[in-house]
């Protein structure tokens, strides 16, 4: 009697735990989870055929002195922007971080913003009114300052390599190729109202 005893309890454990495996709710977080993996790694193959074009204008082309006055640091911004540009032609909102990736976005951010220090971080972000919309494809304007980035927002947020970097113009959160100064790309109302 006592030898089936431990069976028993073996085979309910079994189908205990199968069933925990098979439940609904357990079945939808690994298929987010699927989902948000194969949405950053979209992201990030877009992300690296745009560092590619940008590589193939670079070649040939000479770069900045280590000890680069301003105004050589500006014609070289101006230049590789207006490079970037013209490859770029007929690029619309979206093509680098594409649908998913925007949805995403929000819905990391969001829980962010309207956390306990949601109204800080925003604060943080929106030290100054920007009247600027962002336009892809464009030069940041000089006149605008770069919003600061909490370091909460960048841990939500996937890594990038170093040239590239995460800004919010308002609400709006760009993508900005930092040694052209210019606008990637876009997410609009990544920051809730």
């Amino acid at each position: 009697m006592t030898g089936f005893l431990p069976q028993g309890i073996l085979t309910v454990a079994l189908l205990t735990s199968s069933l925990a495996f098979t439940s609904p709710a357990s079945s939808t977080a690994p298929q987010a989870t699927n989902r948000d993996a194969q949405t950053l790694a979209d992201f990030q193959a877009r992300v690296k055929t745009y560092l590619a074009l940008r590589q193939k204008l670079l070649t040939g082309r000479p770069t900045l002195p280590d000890k680069a006055t301003p105004d050589q640091i500006e014609a070289y911004q101006r230049t590789l922007g207006d490079l970037i540009i013209a490859a770029r032609k007929g690029t619309r909102k979206g093509d680098l971080f594409g649908g998913d990736m925007t949805v995403l976005v929000r819905r990391l951010l969001g829980p962010i913003f309207k956390g306990p220090d949601g109204a800080a971080i925003r604060n943080a972000i929106l030290e100054e009114p920007q009247p600027l919309v962002p336009t892809i494809n464009t030069r940041y304007p000089d006149d605008v300052p770069v919003s600061s980035m909490p370091p909460e927002i960048l841990k939500a947020l996937p890594k990038l390599e170093e040239i590239l970097e995460f800004r919010f113009v308002g609400r709006h959160l760009i993508l900005m190729d930092v040694p052209a100064h210019l606008i990637v790309d876009i997410v609009d109302n990544a920051m809730p109202s």
